[in-house]
């Protein structure tokens, strides 16, 4: 794969801190050894125990390994590691036997689990079928006594369903009853009750769109192919690739920003796409668990072509990729506040179930007022900054006009990347 940029291993780092750190690391003077192939890159970072800690990254599929004590993946020494590949500081070397042996357990459990995939039966349509339509009835039995615990929530009063009726237990119910997204959803409803300020029209906001998807739920035999789709996903029914129909669109995919999050123990990927002749957006979803790597991860600021097959639903954003071929990367100028928002309103028409939407701005800048942070087109227009360090994001870039992509979600604007490189 083409060898990473700085800004694209900042978009790599779990949060701004590990990101901060890495840079730190990114010094020479901060490792014992160092060296890369076409693989891998490893290096022993120097720390405050006696022994320094072994780091390696795989180049590949960008997983990472690290003796280190630190949860996050990767950590400030694969983010340090990585600062010094993108910067070509590192010298062409032999792995050592740890990172050898590391590079070889990988690749046998990698053909261990084409094999086991590749002799694994698919399961028939029909089969399918009827292992949904089992479990919806299972759904259905949930969501009448989600319903009630809503109903009395909402007539006790928020606080004191808190201490009545745990949130968290609906949601362990819903879990039981094969609608892990509605579970999701009352979690987050849950910890958002009496947290800052505006914290009510927030809740509001998010009991409406579950209440709206449960009766949906109740009535999904008469909904439209498009919008049924929809809720069987917001409810916590996924896809099948095999299950996919349509012809696919073929053509050049930028990678314009991506995001990780982790929640549930599942670590979650999102990667907004563009393609090149259209326009078109696209969303990649990659899934992992347990610090696993993903299979396909696209970087920001990359391209590649490939076939991409849309998942149903009312306003079809979600992708699957096939036949990837990488290209050179292309940027884009954005657009104002205004489109994008026009934007998120029709896709939101649609699919109401929808978390976020893209929204390119071009000579966006930070401001603030008090202690909110805002992100602010040329012409003059704001959205709520979603940051974790607000002031990472301006030492990183300044009051300077440059090119931003967020992802939107009615509230706040998460910004995933700049075409701005600040390390170059």
């Amino acid at each position: 794969m083409p060898r990473l940029t700085p800004e694209q291993v900042i978009a790599l780092a779990p949060d701004a801190s590990a990101a901060s750190a890495g840079r730190e690391l990114a010094s020479p003077a901060k490792w014992a050894s160092i060296g890369e192939n076409d693989l891998a890159a490893w290096g022993e970072a120097k720390g405050s125990g006696k022994n320094p800690y072994q780091t390696a990254v795989d180049l590949k599929d960008l997983a990472y390994k690290c003796s280190c004590p630190s949860r996050k993946l990767p950590c400030k020494h694969a983010l340090g590691l990585l600062f010094r590949h993108a910067k070509s500081e590192i010298e062409p070397g032999t792995p050592p036997t740890w990172v050898q042996d590391w590079l070889d357990k990988r690749a046998e459990r990698s053909e261990q689990k084409a094999e086991k995939a590749a002799a694994t039966p698919a399961a028939s349509p029909a089969d399918a079928e009827k292992r949904t339509e089992k479990r919806w009835s299972k759904i259905l039995a949930g969501i009448e006594e989600c319903e009630s615990f809503l109903e009395d929530a909402v007539s006790q009063g928020l606080y004191a369903s808190q201490s009545a009726r745990s949130w968290d237990q609906m949601a362990a119910r819903m879990v039981d009853a094969q609608a892990p997204g509605i579970a999701t959803r009352l979690k987050r409803i849950g910890n958002a009750i009496g947290v800052g300020e505006t914290w009510g029209p927030t809740v509001a906001g998010q009991l409406g769109n579950l209440t709206l998807l449960l009766e949906a739920a109740k009535r999904i035999e008469t909904l439209p192919e498009g919008l049924k789709a929809d809720v069987r996903t917001a409810v916590g029914i996924p896809f099948r690739k095999e299950d996919l129909s349509g012809e696919p669109v073929e053509d050049v995919w930028d990678v314009l920003g991506s995001s990780i999050e982790t929640e549930d123990r599942i670590t979650t990927c999102r990667s907004w796409l563009q393609a090149r002749s259209t326009g078109k957006w696209a969303l990649h979803l990659a899934f992992s668990a347990a610090g696993q790597p993903f299979d396909f991860q696209p970087l920001t600021g990359t391209a590649f072509h490939a076939k991409a097959q849309y998942y149903p639903s009312a306003y079809p954003l979600r992708v699957n990729l096939t036949e990837i071929e990488p290209q050179p990367f292309q940027p884009r100028k954005g657009g104002l506040i205004a489109e994008g928002l026009e934007f998120a309103a029709d896709v939101w028409a649609q699919n109401p179930w929808a978390e976020r939407v893209p929204i390119p701005i071009t000579a966006g800048s930070f401001g603030r007022k008090e202690s909110d942070w805002f992100v602010i087109d040329s012409a003059g227009r704001a959205l709520p900054l979603k940051a974790e360090d607000p002031w990472y994001l301006v030492a990183l870039f300044g009051n300077q006009p440059i090119e931003i992509v967020g992802e939107w979600n009615g509230s706040s604007l998460n910004v995933l990347c700049s075409s701005d490189d600040p390390w170059t």
